[in-house]
């Protein structure tokens, strides 16, 4: 499978600024002209390359433009790439020492879906696909956290035998677009970590798993459930923070482009009633430029799942 770096090598110009680090700005009235046109785009964190604040948490990613009326003024580089040379030159480290002349590296190696399959486990049987990615994660810059944000686009139906559907999760209702994806009421992060913090100079290969799963029941408020059906198209992202407990000074940045995964599948049970995959599409892992480089979203999954899902999870939960 081809590699998908994030960036080409950096240019000196480039390396005299560090993605995620809080910057002092000193603009020129021309530099903050030019900053203010490019700001008042569409997404303009996204033409600008720098932000006042990112805050990505289990309910919203906060995003904020610069304050322009604070004493001292302070931006968040989160894309050099998208820095001008004249934004560039009025942005001043706080920082002791200089930085180095190159950027930290996260490398896609290899990437593949596990299942999907449906299988009994603590003796309930669940629909499940399991993403792997193969990474080598390189911080020759700065020591830093790897950590990986999941969006989600989902629609979950159970279907009953008297042609009834129930839905149990759709994150396209309150059309917000896609929403950050939960595995359950125990999971507080919407960053998780993906290996131990990463001292400078350092290189290491990663195998990151995760899995995705939906409870398959024979029967919900008394009627029997025929088959189960599972829509969904995940993005990936992986950023990188060089202090995640001082989010005053630092915050996560993209260290490599979104990875789209999804899958389309239909259960449902066999004459011997067995539940058994009758109809599957998958789209394997691939990096794209299509999505939004630096992943926003308006609510979680655990917000979009019905009443319905709730109480099937936690029925189920109290007879196991």
């Amino acid at each position: 499978m081809p590699q998908f770096p994030v960036h080409l090598a950096p240019t000196p110009e480039e390396t005299t600024i560090q993605p995620g680090y809080r910057y002092r700005v000193n603009w020129s009235e021309s530099e903050l002209a030019e900053y203010l046109k490019r700001a008042g785009e569409a997404d303009a964190d996204h033409h600008t390359g720098v932000v006042g604040a990112y805050r990505p948490g289990i309910d919203s990613a906060q995003i904020e433009a610069i304050d322009l009326n604070a004493q001292p003024l302070n931006c968040f580089v989160w894309n050099t790439e998208l820095l001008t040379k004249t934004m560039r030159r009025g942005l001043q480290s706080e920082a002791e020492q200089a930085p180095p002349r190159h950027n930290n590296r996260l490398t896609l190696m290899d990437s593949c879906l596990g299942g999907p399959e449906v299988r009994l486990i603590n003796e309930r049987t669940m629909l499940s696909v399991a993403p792997r990615f193969e990474l080598e994660w390189t911080t020759e810059a700065f020591a830093s956290q790897l950590g990986c944000i999941q969006l989600m686009e989902s629609s979950r139906t159970l279907h009953f035998s008297d042609g009834e559907a129930l839905i149990l999760l759709d994150t396209e209702a309150a059309d917000d677009g896609p929403v950050l994806y939960l595995g359950g009421t125990g999971d507080t992060q919407a960053v998780k970590p993906v290996c131990a913090f990463q001292a400078r100079g350092e290189r290491q290969k990663i195998g990151y798993n995760m899995e995705i799963s939906q409870l398959i029941p024979a029967e919900f408020q008394e009627k029997a459930v025929v088959s189960v059906s599972v829509l969904e198209k995940y993005t990936c992202y992986f950023l990188q923070n060089a202090a995640p407990s001082d989010p005053e000074r630092h915050i996560w940045t993209p260290v490599h482009l979104p990875i789209v995964w999804g899958w389309s599948i239909r259960v449902q049970q066999r004459y011997d009633g067995v539940w058994d995959i009758f109809r599957k599409k998958l789209i394997l892992p691939t990096a794209t430029t299509e999505a939004p480089a630096l992943p926003r979203w308006r609510r979680n999954s655990l917000q979009c799942s019905t009443s319905a899902a709730h109480l099937l999870n936690s029925t189920h939960k109290a007879t196991r």
